[in-house]
């Protein structure tokens, strides 16, 4: 990646799943930049960590981490990096609120008050329709008819969709409000926030040159020619958020595709090795790869199969049977 000039106003979006193996890609790019604004809510002990005020361990109790790994890598190099004169801030306003409702208590009056606010009262709607959907998903999920399966994985992800579409459009304009005057300006952002990109293209054009890289891409481009490769699950939720035009052959496949992927994935984090550099990656793209080859009926039958198995090793041993069977491999 060429250098940036130093005289350039630019904003740089890096989209990166939420991996240590992302890490070192994440600090080259950072090194080039003077602002770092992070991809997560504002947590109240953030720049006391900083500031050796508290510890890491005091941090990480702070709150529940779905990478917990990951956080601690993150977070020694924020330090890192806060040491040496960059500017970092937290700014996920969607997850912030999210926070709030979680958090309202019992007491009669809290929510009531809380949604008062026409933006915590959009998201409230939006969550609650959305686990509403998941909901249905888990109940269809136990019975026998696929196509039902199916249309419930559809509509959670169009309920997932309009979370996102809001989540990215409160996102964007939060950002805008601490922009500085000028500046290199770095921004984490998940991969699926294709539309979050697309917002800040069209309310900072013509004042600041946009940029954004996949972090991996420098390990994808060179094995499969692409910057980055979205599971089917991601790819139908981005149907839906970039509102592309519906067609059911292609999502009721992508659904189906999903439910199988899910199966085949390690849930848990993996640390990087010499050995095994990229270690999400590499399994998500195998998984990926595998899914590709199945039609509908294929994960159909496989569905059933794969119901009640926990191990994604055995998951996947499955699938590769039978797609081995399936072509004479």
């Amino acid at each position: 990646m060429k250098k940036i000039n130093s005289c350039e106003n630019l904003l740089t979006i890096a989209f990166s799943p939420h991996r240590i193996e992302t890490l070192p890609f994440a600090q080259k790019l950072m090194q080039e930049h003077d602002f770092i604004i992070l991809e997560e809510p504002k947590n109240p002990l953030f720049y006391d960590f900083l500031e050796n005020k508290v510890s890491l361990e005091e941090y990480l109790k702070s709150s529940d981490f779905w990478f917990p790994e990951f956080v601690k890598e993150t977070l020694l190099l924020m330090k890192s990096l806060y040491n040496q004169g960059k500017v970092i801030l937290q700014v996920e306003p969607y997850l912030e609120i999210v926070s709030k409702l979680q958090n309202v208590g019992e007491k009669e009056g809290n929510l009531e008050n809380l949604l008062e606010d026409p933006e915590i009262k959009e998201v409230y709607l939006r969550e609650n329709k959305a686990v509403g959907k998941l909901i249905e998903f888990y109940e269809a999920s136990v019975g026998d008819d696929f196509s039902k399966i199916i249309s419930t994985v559809k509509d959670f992800s169009k309920a997932d969709a309009e979370r996102f579409r809001l989540r990215d459009y409160l996102r964007a304009k939060a950002i805008l409000k601490i922009l500085p005057p000028k500046g290199k300006i770095y921004i984490e952002s998940g991969t699926i926030h294709i539309y979050f990109k697309k917002l800040l293209h069209i309310y900072l054009k013509g004042t600041w040159k946009i940029s954004h890289k996949f972090l991996l891409e420098d390990f994808l481009k060179p094995k499969f020619n692409k910057p980055w490769i979205f599971p089917p699950g991601e790819l139908l939720t981005l149907r839906y958020i970039l509102k592309r035009k519906e067609n059911p052959q292609i999502e009721d496949l992508l659904a189906a595709r999903s439910l199988i992927y899910i199966k085949i994935i390690p849930k848990e984090e993996i640390i990087p090795t010499p050995e095994d550099p990229f270690p999400h990656a590499t399994r998500e793209i195998s998984a990926i790869n595998m899914v590709n080859k199945l039609s509908f009926e294929d994960c159909k039958i496989l569905y059933k199969s794969l119901f009640f198995i926990k191990n994604y090793l055995e998951a996947e041993e499955i699938v590769r049977t039978y797609i081995f069977r399936k072509f004479k491999l």
